[in-house]
């Protein structure tokens, strides 16, 4: 797969996997924009926080075309006035890769709303004000491609993760919905979940399994998910060689009648039907309440057309 001609934007590329997938794309000839806010998280010491320079670098030194700004995704108009320049500068936008984030674990009652705040800044309001800002032009090209990062901790939840979960799980959504706005527009919107051996995660891992947490099937997804052959609307877990697809699915429903309607009903089958087969998969929201609807109406014999 090559990225020819191709524009990629990719935020938090100062260091990690934002800086991988810099690399990989220019590797196959995409032009890439750097974005990265210097900062990062305020517990590494300051040559990881200080890592734009060094990809722009590298880049260069492939014989790749590439710009860097060094912008914090937070600030709307400083995201917006730099894709202005950089539409002016290569005149479209063909892949935007939401990678920057922040991680600062934290006990519930410990977790300070300026934290949690921040977060959702970085993360879902980041994510969403690069979104909006290429999605014009990826409209009137009939042609894009977004990828939002995820998390393990999003999609199950872990100890001391609130916030980053939270932030995590919201942008599943995003991709759930902006994807089908997409579609007519040939622009593709996924998830990437991955986890490889970068200085954030390397405290997390055990010296046994590190080498097993490579980021070449991550790299490998990211650049199918920024290709013309990605789907849309998927979210991809990515890591140690393994490459799985994920959805929400609903289990077999516990049908209760009008005159049963009572917490004691659910109470008594739950553990029947927590994981009650077969499992239905809906592709969006409105074919879910349509499920609903069918359900009851077929009960109460109403014909729905």
């Amino acid at each position: 797969m090559r990225f020819d001609d191709q524009v990629a934007v990719i935020t938090g590329a100062g260091a990690g996997l934002g800086r991988a997938y810099a690399i990989a794309l220019a590797e196959r000839g995409a032009r890439v924009a750097l974005i990265d806010s210097g900062c990062a998280d305020s517990r590494y010491p300051k040559e990881l926080r200080s890592g734009l320079d060094n990809t722009l670098r590298t880049l260069k030194e492939l014989g790749a075309t590439a710009v860097s700004y060094r912008i914090d995704v937070r600030d709307h108009d400083a995201v917006a006035t730099m894709i202005e320049r950089l539409q002016s500068l290569w005149g479209r936008i063909d892949i935007l890769i939401n990678n920057a984030s922040i991680h600062q674990p934290c006990a519930f009652d410990a977790l300070t709303i300026e934290q949690w705040q921040q977060q959702l800044d970085v993360d879902v309001n980041g994510s969403f004000y690069l979104a909006k800002a290429v999605w014009p032009l990826m409209k009137l090209q009939g042609y894009g491609r977004i990828l939002m990062s995820g998390a393990a901790s999003g999609l199950y939840g872990d100890m001391h993760e609130t916030c980053f979960s939270t932030s995590k799980m919201a942008l599943m959504g995003l991709v759930n919905s902006l994807s089908i706005e997409g579609r007519e527009y040939n622009i593709g919107v996924n998830s990437i979940t991955p986890h490889a051996l970068t200085d954030m995660t390397a405290s997390h891992l055990a010296p046994s399994v590190k080498p097993l947490f490579s980021k070449s099937s991550v790299n490998a997804t990211m650049l199918y998910l920024s290709s013309k052959w990605a789907p849309t609307g998927q979210h991809f877990l990515v890591a140690a060689g393994s490459v799985s697809h994920g959805m929400f699915t609903e289990f077999q429903p516990l049908r209760i009648g009008e005159d049963d309607c009572k917490p004691e009903v659910i109470h008594e089958n739950w553990h029947t039907h927590y994981q009650q087969l077969p499992v239905v998969l809906h592709q969006s929201g409105e074919e879910q309440i349509t499920a609903w609807a069918k359900r009851s109406a077929a009960e109460r014999h109403v014909v729905i057309e």
